[in-house]
């Protein structure tokens, strides 16, 4: 199975100079990923292990948050989890079942408030990943800039100590941050992710 992201950024247009340091920053993180960047402030990403798609999701939308001083930055994406014909597919133009379902979920974003939307095309477990994503979503939508740095480093295996010492922060300062952008909340929806992929993926 394989996940696709379906995503753009929101209120692209408000961060000016600061627009390409973004997409430098998504390109980067996105390495090792087969991904297109089209139309400015789009991208498809393909994610060979679905059951990181949403941990992929959420730290590319931290890098975006990082950067929301003054106006809302935000990304907006769709995941969708399936099997591809092959790995070695136009991520733009391919007619491939899951690449299709990926632009159709992308389309229910638009126009509403959301900024997340998860479909694997089992039912059951569609009606769990719904709740996920609007768990996420509500998350996301309290975190500032501060706490979107400070996250983003420890969800990338640094400790608490680590992130202060690598952004230049006290210690009690990150532990705020931390606390304040219900950290382990985020940890426990990934784990919900990740254990709910894994049976979808193991046919249970």
């Amino acid at each position: 199975m394989r996940a696709i992201l379906t995503a753009d950024i929101v209120n692209s247009s408000m961060l000016t100079t600061a627009f390409d340091n973004l997409i430098v920053d998504l390109k980067q993180f996105f390495d090792g990923e087969k991904t297109d960047f089209y139309n400015g402030d789009s991208f498809r990403v393909l994610v060979t292990q679905p059951e990181t798609a949403l941990l992929k999701c959420i730290k590319s939308r931290l890098l975006a948050i990082k950067y929301a001083e003054k106006h809302t930055i935000d990304i907006r994406v769709s995941i969708n989890i399936g099997h591809l014909r092959s790995d070695d597919i136009d991520l733009r133009s391919s007619m491939d079942e899951l690449l299709v379902a990926s632009g159709r979920s992308f389309a229910k974003l638009q126009g509403t408030s959301r900024r997340l939307y998860i479909n694997s095309g089992n039912a059951e477990k569609d009606f769990t990943y719904e709740i996920i994503a609007e768990y996420a979503d509500s998350l996301l939508a309290q975190i500032t800039a501060k706490q979107a740095k400070v996250i983003y480093q420890l969800l990338s295996g640094k400790s608490q100590v680590e992130t202060a010492a690598f952004l230049g922060l006290s210690t009690a300062t990150v532990s705020k941050q931390v606390k304040a952008g219900r950290y382990e909340e985020i940890r426990s929806v990934l784990n919900k992710f990740e254990t709910l992929t894994n049976q979808l993926q193991n046919g249970n």
